[in-house]
């Protein structure tokens, strides 16, 4: 694909996202405003935040709280800040996959065409009643390590050893979820050296954040630790699915989260993480074995960490998108992904029923589920073909 081209698709894929998402800029938050925004205030002020405010997240994620911050004190102002910050990061994944996916022209468009219609229904523009609080991309910053790890991909691809390390880390001192993808991107790095000292330097410096705080970081390893099985995970899917046939079922809250709580809610909690380790090693496995693209081993390890997280909120979808439409494009995988990320919108439009369990909650989140299921059956599928799945039509 010409430069000339890319800059054309880039510009024009652009144009449409801050179309669609800078009138989501004044949209109200649940988490934005009551929660980012007063701990961004206090981190200023002096205050610790793991000790003092229970932070949940590693010390980098305070980057992206802070920074609205600069710009306004007020909650409103604050959110449309932070909401302006993600719009950026959001531009940066579409800069990555124009100019930097290494793929025939079809897979490039195809890969901007996915993760835009990804990014609109989150947004809920496609269905206007289904957000949540807000737009989904704008009101969480799951979107600054989605970035960071399609950079880290791309540039494991490019065989760029010290900057897909030390890329991974960063993203990985936002949110940890990253630091499963050591395992199948190290396959084959030529200079391992290289990668490790890379890798340390983000870490340490986090590290050392903490300590120079004098914090604790354990707070925030107990939060997650401890966190019960919600409701919008697989694991909870059949026992919900039963519950409309006359079973017992509720809910309860904690750590921000409507949580399950029925017979056997544990038992299937236990299983979804057994599945996640077994699901893990299998990826990492056949990564070692038949040697995949990066793009599609880093796909094949995020979808299993979402599929079986105990904890399934409807941003890790935006983990997801990226690296998936950069992988596969227009390919059976992406198209599965693309009508789980529509059905989600579709539950969240009835999350006013939730408390009731109400079967036009509960049938489309199944729904959802069962094809975040059949998307992870079709990622690992591709595991020993070795390389991304390009159409024919995509490869001219």
């Amino acid at each position: 694909m010409s430069t000339r081209a890319r800059i054309f698709a880039a510009a024009v894929v652009a144009a449409l996202h801050l179309a669609v998402l800078v009138p989501l800029t004044d949209g109200a938050s649940v988490i934005v405003g009551p929660v980012f925004q007063p701990d961004a205030e206090d981190v200023i002020e002096g205050v610790l935040p793991y000790r003092d405010r229970d932070f949940e997240y590693p010390p980098f994620a305070l980057g992206p709280l802070l920074g609205p911050a600069a710009v306004s004190d007020d909650p409103l102002g604050y959110s449309e800040a932070f909401a302006w910050e993600m719009i950026g990061f959001d531009l940066a994944i579409v800069a990555l996959l124009a100019f930097a996916l290494r793929a025939p022209p079809g897979r490039v468009g195809s890969a901007l065409g996915v993760y835009t219609f990804g990014i609109l229904a989150l947004s809920g523009v496609l269905l206007p009643d289904s957000k949540l609080d807000a737009s989904l991309p704008l009101a969480r910053f799951d979107l600054v390590p989605a970035a960071l790890v399609l950079a880290a991909v791309l540039a494991r691809e490019a065989a760029r050893s010290a900057t897909w390390s030390a890329l991974l880390s960063v993203a990985a001192a936002v949110k940890a979820y990253p630091l499963l993808l050591y395992p199948v991107l190290g396959r084959g790095e030529t200079r391992p050296l290289r990668a490790i000292a890379a890798a340390a330097v983000p870490l340490v410096l986090a590290a050392a954040l903490v300590l120079a705080w004098g914090d604790d970081f354990g707070s925030a390893i107990d939060y997650h630790s401890g966190r019960d099985l919600q409701i919008e995970t697989l694991g909870a899917s059949a026992l919900l699915v039963a519950h409309l046939f006359g079973a017992d079922a509720g809910l309860t809250t904690g750590a921000g989260s409507y949580n399950l709580d029925a017979p056997g809610d544990e038992v299937a909690r236990a299983l979804t993480l057994g599945l996640l380790v077994v699901g893990y090693a299998l990826v990492v496995w056949a990564t070692w074995r038949w040697r995949p693209a990066p793009l599609v081993a880093a796909t094949a390890v995020l979808a299993v960490a979402v599929c079986f997280s105990p904890v399934l909120s409807p941003q890790f979808l935006l983990w997801l998108l990226p690296v998936s439409a950069a992988a596969f494009g227009l390919g059976a995988p992406n198209v599965i992904l693309v009508a789980a990320v529509v059905l989600t919108q579709v539950f969240l439009s009835k999350y006013h029923l939730v408390e009731a369990l109400d079967a036009e909650f509960v049938i489309p989140l199944a729904a959802r589920n069962a094809l975040l299921l059949a998307y992870l059956v079709a990622v690992a599928l591709s595991l020993r073909s070795g390389s991304p799945a390009t159409p024919a039509w995509a490869r001219r």
